[in-house]
């Protein structure tokens, strides 16, 4: 079986970025578990309902392909995940990969939050996630899916995807 053509739900790995944020005011899934680090400066800081229950927040996301992504790249993005209320969450949720043109479809992929990744109130989780596929260029859009209940409010969520060159 392709990769791309793979629908069925893989957890995806993460790793807690070091120490909380500060709580003031303020289809296509992979099929390789990814640890990665991150730290405090990379995820922005948010406001967090201390009363409310635990909600998913994405943060950030950024393009796994150091080169940038071409037509015709399979390749991963990494997302930051946030948890704006009180108390501590795990559960399923799905970010969406929206092309520039209607003519290519819209990609899913699941992000697996278990026990062991936990993200406690006010804190914030970075996660590998995809394999998605370049099929046409342009600015292409990841954007929340199921189980996300907010977005951050200056989340860019553009991916670009150039031309391959020709060789």
């Amino acid at each position: 079986m392709r990769r791309r053509a793979l629908l069925t739900t893989l957890p995806v790995s993460a790793s807690i970025i070091a120490g909380c944020l500060n709580s003031s005011n303020t289809d296509n899934t992979g099929d390789e578990d990814t640890a990665e680090t991150d730290t405090t400066s990379d995820a922005p800081q948010f406001e967090v309902d201390e009363d409310a229950p635990g909600e998913f927040i994405l943060l950030r996301n950024q393009p796994q392909e150091p080169g940038g992504v071409t037509v015709g790249d399979e390749f991963e993005i990494a997302v930051v995940l946030g948890n704006a209320g009180g108390e501590s969450i795990t559960g399923e949720v799905d970010v969406e990969l929206v092309p520039p043109n209607e003519d290519s479809g819209v990609q899913t992929a699941t992000i697996v939050v278990d026990d062991d990744d936990e993200i406690p109130s006010g804190a914030a989780r970075f996660f590998t996630t995809g394999l998605f596929e370049a099929t046409v260029a342009g600015d292409w859009e990841l954007i929340a899916g199921t189980g996300i209940g907010q977005v951050y409010q200056t989340y860019d969520p553009i991916v670009t995807v150039e031309e391959r060159p020709d060789d």
